[in-house]
């Protein structure tokens, strides 16, 4: 078993260094949302084609978020390759941030919103933990093709 991180140090100044990468956490967020929406469109296919006249989803939604922001967390984390808690956390608290503000613009209560963004950046800081740690085969690298180059 490898040596596990949980914050690598770098040097400032260092040509490339960046303290915080924002695309880590803008990868995160979408793996949260995506998440989030995969399993809301399931429960939407499951009330159009069940015939219950109520349907109690509150803690499944509950848990649905959550594990969300520890899955962006755990993107952030292997997005960033760096300071997965910092990265992770960030992300978890954005996304609480963010479903907090879109519970209170449709209407909807939330439970405890402070409760539930501190939540949020806590499990998305173990999720970015989980991200930076996991092996390298699982991280892919993105490779670009260009206008005009044949590499």
């Amino acid at each position: 078993m490898g040596k596990l991180t949980v914050v690598q140090w770098q040097k400032h100044g260092v040509k490339g260094d960046r303290p915080f990468k924002k695309g880590a956490v803008g990868a995160g967020l979408v793996r949260a949302f995506s998440v989030t929406l995969a399993v809301f469109l399931m429960l939407g296919f499951v009330v159009a084609v069940t015939n219950l006249p109520v349907y109690n989803f509150s803690t499944v939604i509950l848990l649905t978020v959550l594990a969300s922001a520890a899955v962006g967390g755990v993107g952030a984390g292997a997005a960033a390759g760096i300071r997965g808690w910092q990265h992770g956390g960030t992300t978890g608290f954005i996304y609480g941030m963010l479903y907090t503000v879109a519970g209170y613009l449709a209407g909807i209560p939330v439970y405890d919103p402070v409760l539930m963004t501190l939540a949020m950046a806590l499990l998305g800081l173990v999720g970015g933990i989980v991200g930076v740690n996991l092996p390298t085969v699982r991280r892919r690298a993105v490779k670009r093709r260009y206008l005009g180059s044949y590499k």
